[in-house]
């Protein structure tokens, strides 16, 4: 049943991602900690913290809506419940497996260029 919804949810996460949550976790993220003066690992779990706790409540939402019984009288319990049974998986996913499994191959596809000695 859940690789019926991933399309559909796919779509809905890719298009919050890259308007909504992307943007806000950065500027949300970015009055914790500052580029240049933090350390990058600092930087990377507050950008990855902040967007799961705007993402799962949103991919909650939309779940609950899409697949758990539409605009009803119990909407408001069955996302709050959905939300808070997903959260701690997509925290702990993000954090442990998925954000330095993306990092990793970014890497290696987009290795970081030397830069090239200055000739005075």
């Amino acid at each position: 049943m859940a690789f019926g919804e991933l399309p559909i949810m796919g779509i809905v996460a890719f298009f919050l991602e890259l308007f909504i949550v992307g943007p806000l976790a950065k500027k949300l993220a970015f009055r914790l900690v500052q580029p240049g003066m933090d350390k990058m690992i600092f930087i990377v779990l507050a950008i990855s913290a902040i967007t799961v706790c705007l993402m799962c409540p949103l991919m909650s939402l939309a779940a609950a809506v899409l697949f758990k019984g539409g605009l009803q009288p119990e909407l408001l319990s069955v996302w709050i419940q959905t939300a808070a049974l997903n959260f701690p998986m997509a925290l702990c996913w993000q954090i442990f497996f998925a954000g330095p499994l993306v990092r990793g191959i970014f890497r290696r596809l987009f290795p970081e260029k030397e830069p090239e000695a200055q000739i005075s």
